[in-house]
């Protein structure tokens, strides 16, 4: 399965955020591994999660917002950064 370069618009999040790790199969959804309050903290267990996976990777990719991913036969890791709310949230 080819990786398919999709044109968009990035928006990096501003303020704080949340990065969840999430693990799933191909049309079949996906679970969350963790939330951590770094990219870097979730360094190890990314590489983890990725590592489990029981084919051989035959993608992975970051994304403009830095998130990354990696895909082999029809199971996926990723890792995207989140915005945290921290106040109540007022529409206009």
């Amino acid at each position: 399965m080819a990786h398919t370069e999709v044109t968009a618009h990035v928006t990096t999040p501003t303020g704080p955020v949340v990065w969840l790790l999430m693990a799933g199969e191909d049309y079949e959804g996906g679970h969350i591994l963790g939330v951590f309050a770094t990219k870097d903290l979730a360094k190890g267990p990314f590489y983890d999660a990725a590592s489990d996976i029981p084919f051989d990777l035959d993608e992975a990719w970051q994304d403009g917002d830095g998130a990354v991913r990696v895909h082999g036969g029809c199971d996926w890791v990723s890792l995207k950064p989140y915005p945290l709310v921290t106040a109540p949230q007022v529409a206009a």
